[in-house]
């Protein structure tokens, strides 16, 4: 916590006959990420890559069939609790075919049976749609857009006729029998009119002379579509129950293969980053020092202790302090912080050896969102969004952005309790504010405001002289622009700022208020030299490498821009009380607004949707400010990025 984890560079030298071996270590440790070894060492340049990095093409077909099984199954792999297979690659070959040829069969079942139910809702549609009209009993009736057709059809060829029609939206209606010939109704879309013309034929339908009327869209009719459509559904759900069983059952089995294929595909997809002479191979990489022993055991197991290895801490990597590459960079936060590193990456990695501001971070931004949205009741609702995204599961963004909810959820309660509010209710005799209330005490409000971000500047250039000691800039600690003449400069500023405010009288105050004074504008000298004054401690020729006027010039910007900024920076932190204030604000206008009704039903409508927009708007507002004071006013004077981030071998299998 506080700095990125620590990290190692490995080196492994091994035999040609354990490439396949070390390439499986690798991948089942997963920790070490590669690097091609010619990027350190110019020498290893003359070594040839042991592969192209490109995956077979058996493996891709592997690959894709099983990601489009998933794509019909309408799931995403579980790679989570992914296992290899302990059949060999012929079996699992063998039953994902045969899988997929029963899965194929149950999607054909269930596509034709919901055609054809889509095919009768469309027709049951329309013809409830169609006025119910009684026509001659004849050939080639039709109403706007339904076709009729009538036959006479022999008995024993009903069942051609049916056949026929199966591909074709149609009603049949028997409407007499006599002589072995039953008169038959078909009814359709009048654009498949031919095709009913066409089904009579293949029939052997003999026409029908014009006799009585006839209803064609008879009740009889219209609930034997009904029954159709039910018995169709029926057979539907079947096909996707079938389904749904076969996914539950065989989902495991197919992650797995699945697991076992990506695994297979990245161990030659690492091979370009092995190099190789005539009898031997070298591989070169970053491990976090916690691993370093697991890998180097699972490598001279997968050797049988044939290898050599080399590990280095980052500090004696020779192309590491030449800066010719860049250290991986891995935060290191304990699991309840970890969803706050979201916020920090939104920013940047903080560089190798740098303090990671995440776990302050954390706790300042509770604290600013709580008093911007402080409310017991809207702080609820936060809280319970954020336990519904970590109950409901998913990706591991997903539950972080759940536990963030549940946090700021929590704070807004706290700060409610503090403030005495619940859903925009502050005059509530049994929840009286346990510190006071923002619309009442304003002036407070602003002062803690104010003196909470002095706190957080002063954070930041402790932060910075830390920074500074750890990558070994020590005359930075003290003469950068956020280093401890800064501090004096800061500090002595705001003893008088406040002594002028507070108006305070004689005594040792005075004696304060001139100490203050000379280190005020010492400090201020010591900030205008502090260029020409570093140049000479850290041992250059000249004072002002570009001239003495361009170096006065560039001191009394850079004094202006540290008063202005810490000025700007201390007073931006107002904005907490500003927007505190507008959330109480919100509340008092909803509560106008819902008088203005008139009581009733309509007031409590008004109350109710008037605490969802406030929820909504504010939760979104605060996070922007919040983010915005932690950005500006608090990395701005520490915070130096990483260029590498950590991305271990076993990523791509997630």
């Amino acid at each position: 916590m506080f700095t990125p984890e620590s990290m190692e560079q490995l080196h492994v030298v091994f035999y040609e006959r354990d490439v396949v071996s070390v390439a499986d270590a690798l991948v089942k440790q997963g920790s070490l990420q590669l690097i091609d070894s010619a990027e350190m060492e110019t020498w290893a340049e003359n070594l040839k890559p042991a592969g192209t990095g490109e995956t077979s093409v058996q493996l891709r077909e592997k690959q894709e069939l099983l990601e489009s099984m998933f794509h019909q199954l309408g799931v995403k792999p579980d790679l989570g609790r992914a296992r290899l297979p302990e059949e060999p690659w012929s079996e699992i070959d063998a039953r994902i075919n045969k899988l997929r040829s029963e899965l194929n069969g149950l999607l054909s079942m269930q596509e034709e049976t919901g055609r054809e139910l889509n095919r009768l809702r469309e027709l049951h549609d329309r013809l409830q749609a169609a006025p119910r009209t009684s026509l001659p009993v004849g050939s080639g009736e039709s109403t706007t857009y339904l076709a009729v057709e009538t036959g006479r059809v022999a008995n024993e060829n009903l069942g051609i006729l049916e056949n026929s029609l199966q591909s074709v939206l149609h009603v049949f209606s028997r409407i007499g029998e006599f002589g072995g010939m039953t008169t038959v109704v078909l009814v359709s879309l009048r654009r498949d009119q031919e095709k009913l013309k066409k089904a009579l034929r293949e029939a052997g339908a003999q026409p029908v002379e014009n006799q009585k009327e006839s209803d064609i869209l008879t009740p009889e009719a219209i609930r034997h579509m009904e029954s159709q459509i039910s018995d169709i559904q029926k057979k539907f759900d079947q096909h996707t129950e079938k389904i749904r069983e076969f996914t539950d059952k065989q989902v495991r089995f197919l992650s797995d293969a699945y697991y076992h294929i990506k695994r297979e595909a990245l161990k030659q997809r690492i091979l370009k980053y092995f190099r190789k002479t005539e009898h031997t191979y070298l591989i070169s990489g970053w491990i976090p020092a916690k691993e370093r022993e697991s890998l180097i055991a699972e490598i001279r197991h997968a050797t049988r202790n044939r290898c050599i290895v080399e590990s280095l801490t980052a500090d004696e990597v020779q192309a590491v302090r030449d800066g010719r590459i860049s250290v991986p960079v891995k935060m290191n936060n304990p699991r309840l912080i970890k969803p706050f590193e979201l916020i920090t990456g939104a920013y940047g990695l903080p560089a190798y050896r740098t303090v990671d501001p995440t776990p302050v971070l954390g706790l300042s931004f509770l604290v600013m969102f709580g008093m911007m949205f402080g409310d017991v009741g809207h702080g609820l609702v936060l809280a319970l969004a954020g336990l519904f995204f970590l109950l409901k599961g998913g990706s591991e963004i997903r539950k972080h952005i759940g536990l963030l909810l549940c946090y700021v959820g929590s704070s807004s309660m706290i700060f409610g309790f503090l403030f005495g509010s619940l859903f925009g209710f502050e005059d509530l005799s049994w929840l009286p504010p346990l510190w006071f209330r923002p619309m009442e005490s304003m002036n407070t409000l602003i002062k803690v405001c104010l003196y909470f971000g002095i706190g957080m500047i002063m954070a930041s250039m402790l932060l910075n002289m830390v920074n500074a000691i750890r990558l070994k800039k020590f005359w930075h600690v003290i003469f950068n622009k956020a280093g401890l003449v800064a501090v004096w400069f800061y500090w002595s500023g705001i003893v008088l700022v406040s002594r002028v405010i507070s108006k305070s009288g004689a005594g040792h105050n005075e004696d304060l208020a001139g100490i203050a004074t000379v280190v005020l504008v010492s400090s201020l000298v010591l900030l205008f030299f502090n260029e020409p004054i570093v140049h000479l401690l850290e041992g250059k020729k000249r004072a002002f490498p570009e001239g003495v006027v361009s170096g006065l010039i560039s001191g009394l910007i850079e004094v202006f821009e540290i008063v202005l900024g810490f000025l700007a920076n201390t007073v931006s932190f107002v904005r907490i009380a500003a927007f505190g204030l507008v959330h109480a604000g919100l509340a008092m206008a909803v509560f106008a607004l819902s008088d203005a009704v008139g009581g009733g039903v309509g007031s409590v409508f008004v109350i109710i949707f008037g605490n969802i927009f406030i929820i909504l708007l504010e939760t979104l507002v605060v996070s922007i400010q919040t983010l915005r004071l932690e950005f500006y006013e608090f990395f701005g004077r520490f915070f130096q990025e990483g260029k590498l981030g950590y991305r271990p071998v076993n990523t791509e299998l997630k």
